[in-house]
């Protein structure tokens, strides 16, 4: 049986780079993809409601949708769109017991350990996308 991923992150391309990776490991999985926390939260509560309870989150932090550093810091500050760190509190809302896993470049920042006071774990997209999808593996492969 598949196992059901949820990716929050604002760049179509991280999902791309994420799904190539994640289709390749042993276990299979079905993914859903999400480019704001809104729609993170939304897509959440949809796959509650269809039965599909994500297997795990895999959650950006800086989902502004921008790279100017203006709205960047507005965005840490959490004004404007969710980040990362409001969208896993919203999940848990709907879901205490949802398995996040923070997978972003701001890994190593103050911003970051707001995001690990509610996920598993943070891990800096310094590893590699086909590193990160053996980590994944390897996390399902323990749970079976």
């Amino acid at each position: 049986m598949s196992k059901i991923i949820l990716v929050v992150d604002d760049e179509p391309m991280v999902h791309e780079l994420l799904e190539i990776n994640l289709k390749r490991m042993k276990t299979p999985v079905e993914i859903h993809n999400a480019l704001t926390g809104e729609e993170g939260i939304e897509m959440y509560r949809k796959l509650m409601e269809e039965g599909k309870k994500p297997d795990l989150v895999i959650m950006d932090l800086n989902l502004s949708g921008e790279d100017n550093m203006t709205a960047i810091e507005n965005h840490m500050k959490g004004t404007g769109k969710l980040d990362g760190v409001r969208t896993t509190d919203g999940i848990l809302k709907i879901d205490p017991q949802a398995r996040i896993w923070g997978y972003t470049a701001w890994f190593d920042t103050e911003w970051s350990k707001k995001l690990g006071e509610y996920t598993e774990k943070i891990i800096g997209r310094t590893i590699p996308f086909h590193e990160f999808s053996k980590m994944v593996d390897m996390f399902f492969q323990q749970q079976d």
